[in-house]
């Protein structure tokens, strides 16, 4: 390969957050191998919805701000079985997949946003040495309504649908996945009328997937998708490279290498160089160690193939020791050369050869070599530099190194394949839905809840007793849901993901007593709800280290303009929130983009309902002198009346808005109404047919 310039780099991270332009968050769907709720909830969402709070240092805004923005959008993650249990949000869904003989091993994610919908395919798993250590590779495709290429978001659609179907229990449609398929669906309408791309160009790119046989469809590989693809563009490869921090045992690595020699172009000398881990020697005169299979070396000359071997980097350009976990694939001919990053692994499951395959995703670009042109540069530019051996026969084969591989450490025991799901119901009629299926049980089990006191939730002879029903439920009397599900069976143990069948049911923190209707309010009516949220927040953990008052050099008993604050009159108050209910009206009147963000508008953790039920809660505490707080109950109503829902493309349509709002408003007023009528009894004459007007004007 001729001399390239330094490949780019940046933070993993950072392709979580919105481009410019982007618009209102709608959801995400992540796939991942090993996982780590923590870095998902905390960093990817956070960026992904644009939440400003610190989760270490404003804790309290950073827990208020996420859920009330998470009660809108979609968010979910696709995780291995062996990975799935692990503690996280009930407000975002985990979906555990299982693939007999094989891993869900994909890094694959979709994120939507009203003007925008981006594809990242990488080789990083959802952990912190995926995103903040590990050498790692990914690439992104950017689609919004002007342009963009939907053939790519089609073939990832596709894949996630698949991977949907290989979670336990999907044929019964529970919550969590049926949230993910209308996900996929919502995504799939909402770009169905968007300008595509002119399929052409000097760089061209596409999704290819391994996948093992999923209902009618066979089995699925992304090493013969990728060769079918450069054909298209000007017949096999001669040249391929393959970086890869993973290899099977010599058997393995014999086969998928044997396939590629054979997938490449024909009468005409083949030239493979695979850059391999190495293990460090001991001193530089000794012979290298390598972290890979010796038929890598021997297999291609039974092909008519050269062979090179290359060692990838340890370090970073600052001598940092950086794990190497990218996984790339470069395929060159006269015509092209094409790229493959992503998840696959240089091994029969990662590029699907052979009857067990993992689900793999990468994304392919093909780049054509013209006179003048700099595509093919650029995009080999992004091949790490990697030290070659001089003689790899003398080299010291050391075989794939398990120990040195994230994704192979020893895995958690999964569940037994009998547990299907789990689904916490929320609300007044609170229960754990477990569903099982009898064929796959072991013979003794338990299932516990995890809290300061392991719970028991059933048993294997209660089960048996009960006549092994399919579906159990569970009834559960904390208001708080379980933290985790763990599984006990024989000497083993094992957690089962726990999802919620409706999120909006689930309880306030229990910070948010603390707020005020005036600080509901604020908050609603902000055109900055970040800062708002972080505000208030800052008042309820006041730091210890300044205080205002006590620093002041005016006493504030002496302080005239403190004694006589004109903030606190009557007709400044009335002034005030008369500004605010107004802009208040102005975001309800903002297009939303569904039916949920809708509904979490008017009933989420800070929303129309919860206000009102704080404005409701201050006239009562008036003591039937609240004449002040049942205007502001009335003024309230009458500006959820005037609200005019503003249309825009693909958001909900006015017809479906007004059908929700003017149910709910009406529902609301004789709520409202009812709380109110027993302590009406001080209010004058005028003041109580005044109510009833607006009370009757909202209920019809």
């Amino acid at each position: 390969m001729s001399k390239r310039k330094k490949s780019s780099s940046g933070a993993m991270l950072d392709l979580w957050r919105p481009p410019p332009g982007a618009g209102d968050p709608l959801g995400c769907l992540a796939t991942t191998y090993t996982f780590a709720p923590g870095l998902f909830d905390e960093q990817c969402l956070a960026r992904f919805l644009e939440i400003e709070s610190e989760p270490n240092r404003e804790d309290l805004a950073f827990l208020l701000e996420r859920e009330s923005r998470l009660g809108g959008v979609y968010a979910g993650v696709l995780v291995d079985h062996t990975q799935a249990g692990v503690e996280h949000s009930l407000r975002w869904d985990v979906l555990p997949v299982r693939i007999r003989f094989g891993k869900q091993h994909a890094k694959i994610s979709v994120l939507s946003w009203t003007r925008c919908t981006r594809i990242i395919v990488a080789s990083a798993n959802l952990t912190e040495p995926g995103y903040r250590t590990n050498f790692e590779v990914a690439g992104t495709v950017d689609l919004t309504p002007e342009a963009g290429d939907t053939a790519a978001l089609a073939q990832a659609i596709d894949f996630l649908r698949n991977l949907v179907t290989l979670v336990p229990g999907a044929a019964n449609s529970p919550p969590a996945v049926r949230r993910a398929t209308d996900f996929l669906a919502n995504v799939d309408n909402r770009t169905r009328d968007w300008k595509t791309v002119r399929r052409g160009g000097a760089i061209r790119q596409q999704i290819v997937f391994t996948l093992p046989p999923v209902g009618k469809n066979g089995a699925r590989s992304s090493l013969e998708q990728a060769v079918q693809a450069c054909r298209g563009r000007g017949g096999s490869p001669h040249e391929a490279w393959a970086a890869s921090p993973f290899f099977d045992g010599d058997d393995g690595a014999s086969r998928v290498t044997a396939t590629l020699c054979k997938m490449m172009a024909r009468g005409t000398t083949r030239s493979l160089t695979f850059c391999v881990p190495a293990v460090r020697a001991e001193s530089d005169a000794a012979a290298p160690r390598l972290a890979a299979p010796k038929s890598l070396l021997s297999t291609p000359l039974s092909y008519q193939g050269n062979v090179t071997i290359g060692t990838l980097p340890e370090n970073d350009g600052d001598k940092n020791r950086r794990p190497w976990h990218a996984k790339m694939l470069l395929l060159r001919a006269d015509q092209y050369s094409a790229m493959m990053i992503g998840s696959s692994n240089f091994t029969c499951a990662g590029m699907g050869v052979g009857s067990h395959c993992n689900a793999e995703a990468n994304l392919l670009s093909i780049a054509d070599r013209l006179e003048y042109g700099r595509e093919v540069g650029l995009l080999e530019s992004v091949w790490p530099q990697a030290s070659f051996v001089d003689d790899p026969e003398d080299a010291e084969w050391l075989g794939p190194q398990l120990d040195h591989e994230e994704e192979e450490q020893a895995a958690a025991i999964p569940v037994p394949a009998g547990f299907l799901s789990a689904t916490y119901w929320a609300g007044e009629l609170r229960r754990v839905e477990l569903r099982l299926d009898a064929g796959e049980l072991p013979e003794d089990w338990i299932v516990l809840a995890c809290g300061r006191e392991p719970l028991e939730l059933f048993s294997a002879a209660e089960w048996r007793t009960a006549g092994q029903p399919p579906v159990i439920e569970c009834a559960w009397e904390s208001v708080l849901p379980p933290e985790k599900l763990l599984v006990r069976w024989l000497e083993f143990e094992a957690f089962l993901p726990l999802n919620v069948q409706d999120s909006q049911k689930l309880p306030p923190p229990a910070q948010l007593d603390m707020m005020s209707a005036d600080d509901m309010l604020l908050i609603l009516a902000a055109t900055d709800p970040s800062a708002a949220f972080r505000d208030w927040a800052r008042q309820q953990q006041p730091s210890d280290i300044f205080d205002t008052d006590l620093d002041s050099a005016t006493p504030i008993d002496l302080d005239p303009l403190r004694r006589y604050d004109l903030q606190t009159t009557f007709l400044h108050r009335v002034r005030r929130r008369a500004r605010v209910l107004a802009q208040l009206r102005c975001n309800l009147e903002r297009p939303v983009w569904g039916r949920q963000a809708l509904e979490w508008r008017l009933r989420g953790l800070v929303g129309i309902e919860p206000l009102a039920q704080r404005l409701v809660n201050e006239f009562k505490a008036a003591n039937g002198n609240g004449d002040e707080a049942l205007l502001t109950l009335a003024d309230f109503l009458i500006v959820l009346r005037e609200v005019n829902y503003q249309v825009d493309d693909n958001a909900l349509p006015k017809s479906d808005f007004d059908k929700v709002f003017r149910s709910f408003l009406g529902d609301l007023a004789g709520t409202i109404n009812q709380q109110v009528e027993e302590n009406l009894g001080g209010a004058s004459p005028d003041l109580k047919e005044f109510w009833g007007r607006v009370v009757e004007q909202c209920r019809t």
